[in-house]
């Protein structure tokens, strides 16, 4: 599967000093709720989604900051889908109530927290992961219905995520500044 990941980040340095440096790594820290991350530490992207690109820039850099586009080369052996593999899904599932089971502090996990425990007991083999985050959006959310007489419908922009838990130039193959997205004032 290939993907177009927007990388959003504080706008320090020089395009070309980021380029060849980037992307940014970002720490989970369970000590500080603040600074737990959604899939665990890793590197962020948008997955094909410029818009959320710029409204993470805007909210989170107070408008200074850069958007950085990357091809991400995913296959089913690096890379742990909870979007569109349901046989990963149900595993996650799996894995959480087995751990729930023998862990008194998995009743409280976020998501970015179980994760980083699946890895630091050595049975999260993947590189990469990808999220659905449905508390983003949800008043823009763009509906198209199934049928007119239901309240049944399908989201055409959903807010997909993407974290690489460690950089490999098979997944991340460019990192590059976009030139489409006019700098932020």
């Amino acid at each position: 599967m290939r993907i177009i990941g927007y990388h959003t980040c504080k706008k320090e340095g020089k395009i070309e000093e980021i380029e060849a440096s980037g992307p940014f790594w970002s720490t989970h820290e369970p000590d500080d709720p603040a600074k737990h991350k959604f899939l665990g530490s890793g590197y962020y992207f948008w997955d094909n989604n410029k818009g959320m690109a710029h409204s993470y820039g805007k909210a989170t850099y107070r408008r200074k900051y850069y958007i950085f586009e990357a091809e991400l080369k995913l296959t089913e052996e690096n890379f742990f889908d909870l979007v569109g593999n349901r046989i990963h899904m149900l595993a996650f599932m799996e894995l959480v109530e087995k751990f729930k089971a023998n862990y008194e502090a998995s009743e409280r996990w976020p998501v970015g927290a179980f994760i980083e425990f699946l890895k630091s007991k050595g049975i999260f083999p993947y590189k990469a992961i990808r999220a659905l985050d449905s508390s983003i959006g949800i008043r823009e959310i763009t509906k198209f219905d199934f049928a007119s007489q239901h309240d049944a419908f399908t989201n055409l922009s959903p807010i997909y995520i993407v974290c690489l838990l460690e950089l490999d130039n098979t997944i991340l193959t460019s990192f590059k500044f976009n030139t489409e997205f006019p700098l932020p004032k």
